[in-house]
């Protein structure tokens, strides 16, 4: 009877064992779960201080320095009254240069506003920065016979611009600038450069096709279909590839940019003199003056309708131009899968200096104006909707090096020359299969009515449907 006992608590014994590891588990289950939830919301949120800080201060530059050129297109006018022509010409070529060290500035600004919220240095923008830094100092700079081979705003402008590229990857990057424009980045549009054609071939999303290339899906026949990649076409090479102010400097004679009232005002905070009675000649001689690029500083057109955001935007601040997008990325440890596993968190942010001038008692744009005087007093995160980033971001670095590395070979040897582990060649691959393009044809014959709303930023030369954060 003793054994039977014994017999029976030993077996209850070892049931009570099994339900304590069991629990054991599902506690310990619980707490590696609640330890990465915990970690990742505290990521998540230290990665967008970190983005926003870094957006701001940007864009603090981007404030500055537009009000600089502002102040001395003033400044210029009224040496031009006293007739000093050698003011006139250091005043220009200071320009000329803020144009280039203002944004870099705000750049190396953006890196200490998302360190000081904890974002480390990454290893990869770093090396992007070091490397453009060698495109622009080799490429850019150049000599043909003693001429660059782009362009320089002023002597020896391209080796002090890489310099100053160098410097701040010397510094560390922690921040990715997401509206760089680079001049060697291909201009126009190609379907293989927008990042919405990818998105569409992922998702099955049909109706891409239908509002964006109704004929791609039946006309296309093979690799070498496809039309070249376009050749950059930079606009300009006045202002800093990184956070550019898209401005412009053009030589005209003052009597045809703006009213002498407008100058004299501002001539008069500035505290420099610019009379109602300035000399005739110098109103009629030809200087170079600093103004907005019209193409750049138009409407702000992603902010209308069908935009999803409550009220409109005010007159006075109703323009693109300049702004300020960042990418930073944290790494997140899990437990869960039992071994510890790293997740990137990538935060996307931007803002944009605002200000106004007025004319006849009203608040109007800056731009409207053309001609750059001081306006400038605030800034503010605006969605990256309405930043001047392309769908993918400049440093997006997957997108970046497939766009730059991966297409030329695969247009000019085929499929075959798809890399593997880049999600983009696999988005190629798929669209290269028959069945997969008379898939999406089949279906819109019998519902293209569907495709009714076309998505926000889609097409063009940005790409895709653009995101928020």
């Amino acid at each position: 009877m003793d054994a039977m006992k014994t017999s029976e608590n030993s077996r209850r014994s070892g049931q009570v064992l099994i339900f304590a590891a069991m629990a054991a588990a599902i506690l310990m289950f619980a707490v590696l779960w609640m330890i990465d939830v915990h970690r990742i919301i505290f990521l998540k949120d230290r990665s967008q201080n970190a983005g926003d800080a870094a957006a701001l201060a940007a864009a603090r530059w981007q404030a500055t320095s537009l009000n600089l050129l502002g102040e001395l297109n003033i400044m210029h006018a009224a040496a031009l009254a006293a007739g000093n022509a050698d003011a006139a010409d250091v005043i220009t070529n200071t320009q000329l240069r803020i144009c280039f060290t203002g944004p870099l500035t705000g750049v190396a600004a953006a890196q200490q506003g998302a360190k000081l919220n904890g974002i480390r240095v990454n290893d990869e923008y770093n090396e992007l920065f070091r490397e453009h830094a060698d495109t622009v100092r080799n490429g850019y700079a150049t000599t043909v016979g003693g001429t660059s081979a782009l362009p320089e705003p002023w002597p020896n402008a391209w080796e002090e611009y890489a310099g100053m590229i160098d410097a701040i990857a010397s510094d560390g990057v922690a921040a990715g600038i997401d509206n760089a424009a680079f001049y060697t980045d291909p201009s126009g549009g190609h379907v293989l450069l927008d990042l919405g054609f990818y998105e569409a071939v992922a998702g099955r999303e049909w109706c891409w096709f239908y509002l964006n290339h109704p004929d791609l899906l039946k006309s296309y026949s093979g690799y070498e279909w496809w039309p070249p990649l376009p050749e950059p076409d930079y606009p300009s090479y006045n202002s800093a590839e990184f956070l550019s102010l898209w401005v412009y400097p053009e030589t005209r004679e003052l009597a045809d940019i703006g009213s002498r009232d407008v100058i004299a005002d501002e001539a008069e905070r500035l505290s420099a003199a610019f009379p109602q009675d300035t000399d005739t000649n110098a109103m009629h001689t030809a200087e170079t003056w600093f103004f907005y690029s019209s193409g750049k500083w138009g409407s702000w057109s992603a902010m209308k309708e069908p935009f999803p955001i409550e009220g409109k935007v005010k007159q006075e601040y109703d323009y693109e131009g300049a702004d300020a997008a960042v990418r930073v990325e944290s790494i997140s440890h899990r437990f869960m899968s039992g071994r510890t596993t790293e997740d990137t968190l990538i935060w996307t942010a931007a803002a944009k200096p605002f200000g106004y001038i007025k004319a006849d008692g009203a608040k109007v744009p800056p731009p409207s104006l053309s001609f750059i005087i001081p306006a400038f007093h605030d800034v503010r995160l605006i969605p990256m909707d309405a930043s001047s980033a392309p769908a993918g971001g400049s440093f997006d670095l997957q997108w970046r090096r497939h766009c730059r590395e991966h297409l030329d070979d695969y247009l000019e040897n085929g499929p075959s020359a798809l890399r593997t582990g880049c999600k983009y060649c696999m988005n190629i691959k798929t669209w290269e299969v028959p069945y997969f393009r008379e898939s999406g044809s089949s279906w819109l014959v019998t519902n293209s009515w569907k495709c009714t709303i076309r998505p926000s930023g889609s097409g063009g030369s940005s790409g895709g449907t653009r995101r928020a954060h």
